[in-house]
């Protein structure tokens, strides 16, 4: 590829025609033997077939090719060329330097973009503007858009079916687990781990709460407020085969020996604002609910520590502090 020499202005020296092309050099290279240049993307596109000189037939390889010399350099720099669309109306004339970049935004160009004034907007080929129809071409805009969020909706709800099987299937083996680790206290030991790195997963994407009012712990939450656990702890994502357990864990008997009663939560109230809390979205009535997490609560004492998880509602007096930052 080269410049067309039916475009330059004044007589070309023989020495800057490309052999192959017979344009004037573009991006020129030379042989290091011979000493004959080419085009950088003639010569390439030749020796992909040829490893010889397309003038005299020497050998010629990759590693012979080199910058041609500065007086070629020159002699190229001080060419000028007209415009490809010169015959439509361009009248300047360019180092070939500078072509390639004012042809492709030449306004004489018939297929340069430019903007429909007619109202609708959009970025038509200049030559295709006089067929132009606004109502036309939105139609099919809108109707290229609408294909393209239908296979979209398709395509999301095939990967939601997919990864509601692939859901169904991961608790279907999490409950075989269970039923196995229940009598193998290896696989018991290997459970727990397991239930501890799931619902820290699960944890992990909840804000941190701010406990300042643990005098409005509700201690024995009522049926209806152990639905609308469950059903918020199933809308935040709580692993489905842990949801069960997690609810139950709601009521103060399912709780560390330190939080039982009423008792022993006063005399240890100092220490359970200590606990890493995590806010859950609040229940139906209103009421903040927080999880108290075993993985995030390892400084905790033994008595106050849970063993997976534990859920508490309050009155009032809790506050979201955004995601825990490590």
């Amino acid at each position: 590829m080269g410049f067309d020499l039916n475009n330059i202005v004044g007589n070309v020296d023989e020495e800057l025609i490309c052999p192959i092309c017979t344009d004037v050099l573009e991006e020129p290279v030379q042989s290091s033997e011979c000493e004959h240049a080419y085009c950088r993307a003639c010569i390439d596109k030749w020796m992909l077939q040829k490893q010889i000189c397309p003038v005299d037939r020497s050998v010629l390889l990759y590693t012979h090719l080199v910058p041609v010399s500065r007086l070629m350099r020159n002699m190229l720099a001080r060419l000028k060329i007209k415009c490809s669309f010169s015959q439509n109306g361009c009248a300047q004339l360019l180092a070939l330097e500078d072509f390639r970049t004012h042809v492709a935004t030449c306004e004489h160009n018939p297929k340069v973009v430019v903007q429909c004034n007619k109202g609708c907007g959009m970025k038509v080929p200049k030559d295709e503007m006089v067929n132009h129809n606004c109502v036309f071409e939105l139609r099919e805009l809108v109707e290229k858009l609408v294909k393209e969020v239908s296979d979209l909706k398709e395509k999301q709800v095939s990967q939601e079916t997919n990864n509601l099987s692939q859901r169904r299937e991961l608790e279907l083996l999490q409950y075989y687990i269970e039923a196995l680790r229940s009598t193998n206290p290896v696989l018991r030991n290997i459970g727990e781990r397991l239930d501890r790195f799931s619902l820290m997963q699960w944890g992990n994407g909840l804000s941190i709460a701010s406990v300042h009012t643990w005098g409005s712990l509700i201690s024995t939450p009522d049926t209806p407020m152990h639905l609308m656990v469950r059903d918020v702890l199933r809308s935040s994502g709580c692993p489905m085969y842990m949801l069960n357990m997690m609810v139950d864990r709601c009521h103060e008997d399912r709780w560390p020996e330190g939080l039982k009663t009423l008792e022993v939560r006063r005399e240890n109230q100092h220490q359970m604002s200590q606990y890493v809390t995590r806010l859950v979205p609040p229940l139906a009535t209103g009421k903040p609910c927080v999880v108290v997490l075993a993985g995030d609560n390892t400084h905790m004492p033994e008595n106050l520590r849970p063993t997976l998880g534990l859920v508490m509602i309050f009155v009032d007096g809790v506050d979201e502090m955004g995601p825990l930052v490590i």
